[in-house]
């Protein structure tokens, strides 16, 4: 049964911190090898290069327990040792069967589960999807591919550009009610064929359950309402090292106190422009200790950790600030990153992000992060021709930190809300909704959006060149 977690507003490419693998012993039937998807999330109906939305299809968060499927498309080989017949276009033991219909395939799996003592099933479209990111899309490219599930089209109600539009996480989605459409699949397009039809270059693949079970550290930071926090003690005020790889960061100790969150007339940068709604209501906000990146996500850092860099990124340019990422692709990339350190790196609290921005217990209360002087501190519209720069090429803020003003948005761990009137402690944002927050402004943004108290709402599915992240601990 599917579990769903609805939020308010939702953005990518989000894959597994782990790697397909091939699987052992009874995975293995029949001279068919079976490849273990490891439990984790991503965003469904994206290209895996971030590029391009599937045909036909909704850009959606999705969480899978782990499974296992098969490394190719069932072989004509294979089909005929277990039918009898070979019912191909163009006959070929060692390529994909095709000609098959959905029903015909499913007599197969029922046969071969039998014959072989093992359980088989074609994949959910989410699954076959998910196994194709993760394990990339050499063997998904010979003929398009059945599903398990019936076909759904895109709601009526969905508007123009549905990729901003609020979605809900989906858990194990099995798609709609039976129906005699079903899904056949290729990298970029969702075909809607009647099961009964027969195709040239339509096949299909296997998957077997494996004891894999998604868990709370995956599902906790997708949808959770807390945040599992590391205890810090930041009264020594020295900056923590880390290297993965080659590549080294820092991490700069917060000491916590109370400030006014929201926009203050102190806050001013000096200049004429109309406070948005959403940041009045200044309110007092009583943080822990706690510690920030001293830069933004570096190309550097990001590649040494995923192994790869998103569209739009250049691996030649390991000290730009990592963009085109949505708030879903943070979550897989702090995922693989606590796992290779140990650690508890997560993204920072919209409290956090402001607290730190503003310079903390140090802070001169300037409008943008370091200072009022725009060029010096921040890259943006006016100096930065649209394209992220390299970090820490303008000035820190009182706590050394770099480009919390301009580069590229930052995306902060909280759902929107409006501002309470209310004193708080070790804020989280709302507990529920799907849109997440962005903080600081970018290369590409006019001055007053890269001011320390500009807030802005994004569903968290979705990705821009200039959308990146900072660790927080």
């Amino acid at each position: 049964m599917n579990r769903i977690f609805t939020f308010a507003a939702i953005v990518v490419l989000a894959l597994s911190v782990l790697s397909c693998k091939p699987s052992a012993g009874p995975l293995v039937a029949s001279g068919l090898e079976m490849i273990e998807v490891p439990a984790g999330s991503f965003t469904m109906g994206i290209s895996v290069d971030n590029r391009r939305k599937v045909t036909h299809g909704i850009a959606q968060p999705v969480a899978l327990d782990g499974f296992a499927i098969s490394a190719k498309p069932v072989s004509q080989a294979l089909w005929t040792e277990v039918m009898g017949k070979n019912p191909s276009y163009v006959k070929d033991p060692d390529a994909p069967v095709d000609m098959v219909s959905w029903a015909d395939a499913a007599k197969f799996i029922k046969k071969l589960s039998i014959l072989s003592g093992k359980e088989y099933s074609l994949p959910t479209e989410a699954q076959w999807e998910y196994a194709h990111k993760v394990c990339g899309d050499k063997e998904f490219t010979a003929v398009a591919e059945w599903c398990l599930d019936s076909y759904d089209e895109v709601p009526e109600d969905a508007t123009k550009d549905d990729y901003f539009v609020p979605m809900s996480l989906m858990v194990n989605p099995r798609g709609p009610k039976e129906t005699s459409q079903k899904v056949a699949r290729t990298t970029l397009e969702r075909m809607s064929i009647d099961s009964h039809t027969r195709r040239a270059k339509v096949g299909f693949r296997l998957v077997q359950v494996t004891d894999d079970p998604l868990t709370e550290d995956i599902l906790g930071p997708l949808d959770g309402t807390t945040i599992d926090r590391e205890k810090i003690d930041a009264a020594d005020g020295l900056p923590e090292k880390f290297s993965v790889g080659d590549v080294a960061f820092k991490m700069v100790k917060v000491q916590g106190g109370k400030y006014s969150m929201g926009f203050n007339e102190s806050d001013s940068p000096y200049l004429d422009f109309k406070v948005p709604d959403n940041e009045k209501n200044a309110h007092e906000v009583t943080l822990d200790d706690y510690e920030i990146g001293e830069t933004e996500v570096t190309v550097g850092l990001w590649h040494a950790v995923m192994g790869t860099v998103p569209y739009l990124n250049d691996a030649d340019e390991p000290m730009k600030p990592v963009g085109n990422v949505s708030w879903y692709d943070c979550q897989v990339f702090l995922r693989k990153l606590n796992a290779m350190t140990g650690r508890k790196f997560r993204l920072p609290t919209e409290a956090e992000w402001e607290y730190a921005a503003r310079g903390g217990k140090f802070s001169r209360h300037y409008g943008f992060s370091g200072g009022n002087d725009m060029k010096s501190v921040m890259w943006f519209l006016d100096n930065a021709d649209s394209k992220p720069q390299k970090v820490a090429t303008r000035k820190p803020n009182e706590l050394g930190l770099y480009d919390m003003s301009g580069n590229v948005w930052e995306w902060c761990y909280d759902r929107a809300s409006e501002y309470t009137t209310s004193p708080q402690t070790n804020p989280i944002g709302a507990l529920e909704g799907g849109t997440r927050i962005l903080r600081g402004g970018s290369c590409a943004a006019r001055w007053d959006a890269c001011r320390i108290t500009n807030r802005s709402y994004m569903p968290g599915k979705n990705f821009k060149g200039t959308f990146g992240l900072r660790l927080a601990l």
